[in-house]
């Protein structure tokens, strides 16, 4: 049985962890793309683990050669025309949920017919949300770290691109529920949010989707939490399985 070849776009700390997790697993690893390298052809699946900026700029281009990708940086798709180019293929599209969870009810009950109410609210430590856009004087309470400031609520879409490593997850939500019309995001500084807390809920003719997600940050890189590597590895092992490739021992979920 084959093995899956993987190449990674961005060498950063989910990549360096992946990386460590895989080390025994049945997939060979070609390399990780830094800003200046080139992608190679030949891969079974890349893994974009760089920023939204990095799949407008580079991976367009892979996708429309044939190769698969498995993509983290779920806000890039907030951008209409990025999402129509980057699912039009041949390669095909994962998207890793990452550090939310619940999704999969969500896509079940827009089977269904257009859903009703689709929002989430992420709640973080003052330090980890500032913006390069941001004032002086917005900046110097977060670095205070001393009280609840609401930064951003409205459209998902929106608020995605306002806080690009940290709403990721508002992405996810209105991509699984194809609600990019109606999804709200609410982003929260929270001096008390020792862990990351994604509160969702979605609602349509079926029923509703309530879950609350706490993780614990990755101590090198804050902004980010440290199971969205964990559900890197989920990806691949299922992606492995259901595409004939050599995997470890288990059952794959779709």
């Amino acid at each position: 049985m084959a093995r899956m070849r993987i190449g990674f776009l961005g060498d950063g700390n989910i990549t360096g962890t992946v990386r460590r997790l895989i080390a025994d697993r049945p997939y060979d690893v070609d390399g990780a793309y830094a800003r200046a390298d080139e992608i190679p052809d030949g891969l079974d699946l890349l893994v974009e683990a760089a920023s939204q900026d990095a799949v407008r700029d580079r991976l367009l281009a892979v996708v429309a050669r044939g190769t698969d990708v498995l993509l983290l940086s779920v806000g890039a798709l907030a951008d209409a025309g990025v999402r129509e180019a980057v699912t039009a293929g041949p390669g095909r599209l994962t998207v890793c949920t990452g550090a939310v969870g619940g999704l999969d009810q969500v896509r079940a009950l827009r089977i269904e017919g257009p859903l009703s109410a689709v929002g989430i609210e992420t709640r973080k430590l003052p330090t980890t949300l500032i913006q390069p856009w941001m004032d002086d004087a917005l900046v110097a309470r977060l670095r205070a770290g001393d009280e609840e400031i609401v930064l951003a609520e409205g459209p998902a879409s929106e608020v995605t691109r306002q806080f690009p490593a940290s709403a990721n997850v508002a992405a996810a939500l209105a991509l699984a529920a194809d609600a990019w019309d109606i999804a709200t995001a609410r982003v929260v500084a929270d001096p008390s949010a020792k862990l990351t807390r994604h509160t969702l809920h979605a609602s349509g003719e079926l029923g509703s989707v309530s879950v609350v997600v706490e993780n614990e940050p990755t101590p090198e890189r804050p902004r980010s939490s440290a199971v969205v590597a964990r559900a890197v590895v989920r990806s691949l092992d299922d992606i492995a399985r259901l595409r004939g490739f050599e995997a470890p021992a288990g059952v794959a979920f779709s």
